[in-house]
């Protein structure tokens, strides 16, 4: 049964609701060097993303966190690198077709940013093997070490909150702004943008823009 459907039929989730998600997902990949790609386990699509090609990382990451994947046991932290094949190696055939390429956990070394999980390994560590599939290149942008351990932390942390109070969210993570900072050839974003929403009522709940640095500055 599709990953969508099955959703669908032990949650009771509006159509329409699940009908959004997907035309949403699929038509913000409709751009230049923009390409679509799903991390999986063997029974669900962990998340989703619109792979920016042209500044290397992912437009947009979504999917859906439920109170029932946060109950029990959590899997340790994986002690592993980003590579580039987390999906079965997809994304980076299709990339390869087009003329484009992934980027490399190395090309962060020494570069004074962290490497920033959009899709956070603590939302899928009820198994080693969810919270690994997270260490996707695709699914990482340079962030200031601060924004890493401390304002996009304290996003990631409200939205397991908001799983637990409202038992199933659709989580989506834009990046459309860029710095004139450069980390090898991945253009630096100036800000991320979170939006979080009951799927029960189709409700946004949340809503934050997390900046690298002060506006001011």
């Amino acid at each position: 049964m599709n990953p969508f459907n099955e959703l669908l039929h032990r949650k009771k989730i509006p159509i329409l609701i699940i009908f959004l998600f997907r035309v949403t997902a699929a038509f913000a990949c409709n751009l230049p060097g923009h390409f679509e790609f799903d991390v999986s386990n063997d029974e669900e699509i962990l998340y989703s993303g619109c792979y920016d090609a042209i500044n290397l990382g992912p437009h947009i990451i979504t999917y859906i966190l439920t109170k029932e994947r946060l109950i029990g046991d959590r899997a340790e932290r994986p002690s592993a690198q980003f590579t580039q094949d987390r999906d079965g190696g997809i994304l980076q055939n299709k990339l390869t077709e087009y003329g484009y390429s992934l980027p490399w956990h190395g090309d962060y070394y020494y570069s004074g940013y962290d490497r920033g999980h959009m899709a956070p390994n603590a939302d899928f560590n009820d198994s080693y093997e969810n919270a690994l599939a997270t260490f996707f290149i695709a699914n990482i942008w340079p962030q200031t070490p601060h924004v890493n351990r401390s304002s996009w932390l304290i996003t990631e942390n409200e939205t397991r909150r908001l799983a637990w109070e409202y038992s199933i969210i659709w989580v989506t993570i834009i990046v459309d702004e860029f710095s004139d900072e450069m980390v090898e050839d991945i253009q630096v974003p100036s800000c991320f943008k979170k939006r979080v929403y009951d799927l029960n009522t189709g409700n946004l709940i949340y809503e934050i823009d997390v900046f690298q640095w002060d506006e001011e500055e």
